[in-house]
């Protein structure tokens, strides 16, 4: 048998390639999907485990210091920082030289791509005191929604709209997708969505 035909015998035709290429397409078309799902429980998670830790640091400092301490989430801003509106959070503080202030501890924080806070969560909290927000630069002041804990750890009457508000706890969700002029606009079907409970009492807080 001569070298061309054997070079021929082992090449694959055109037909040969189009249907390994239409195998991996189809391949990619269902584990695609699988992976953004993946990815997005991931982030829910993510900002869970991250708002668990904030919670806990700010009971922490407030029990430390004698001081209330606040964890704020910006709801409504301005244009230009519009992506943190229902996406971030900070650390605020009494401030014991200026009863009319508060300080800031902590940097803004932001929640994971495509993770928001729930609106509702945010609608349920009071929103009576201001604060500064001034990430990359921004500088706005706003009466956002807060958790408030007293000086023993416990969350504070005045952390709900309605101090006297039924249930001993506090809930916070957070979903994918975006809040747009106060609705949640889901980027998933199911509609899943991570929650934590703040124990009004204690002040502890865990998933459910």
């Amino acid at each position: 048998m001569s070298s061309v035909n054997l070079t021929r015998s082992r090449a694959f035709t055109l037909l040969e390639l189009l249907v390994v290429m239409g195998i991996i397409a189809l391949l990619l078309v269902a584990i695609v999907p699988a992976v953004n799902s993946l990815s997005k429980s991931s982030g829910r998670k993510a900002a869970i485990g991250n708002l668990l830790g904030a919670i806990e640091q700010a009971r922490a400092q407030a029990i430390k210091d004698g001081q209330a301490t606040y964890i704020v989430f910006p709801d409504q801003l301005p244009a230009t920082v519009q992506r943190y509106s229902y996406r971030s959070y900070a650390i605020f503080e009494d401030d014991p030289s200026n009863a009319a202030n508060t300080k800031q501890l902590t940097p803004w924080r932001s929640l994971p791509n495509g993770i928001s806070l729930r609106s509702g969560s945010l609608n349920y909290l009071a929103n009576t005191t201001s604060f500064s927000f001034t990430p990359m630069g921004a500088k706005a002041t706003g009466l956002f929604p807060f958790l408030k804990f007293n000086a023993n750890g416990e969350i504070d009457p005045a952390t709900t709209r309605t101090p006297n508000a039924p249930g001993t706890t506090i809930q916070v969700g957070v979903f994918e997708g975006h809040v747009d002029s106060g609705s949640d606009k889901e980027t998933n079907s199911s509609k899943i969505t991570e929650t934590i409970s703040v124990s009004r009492l204690t002040g502890r807080a865990t998933k459910i």
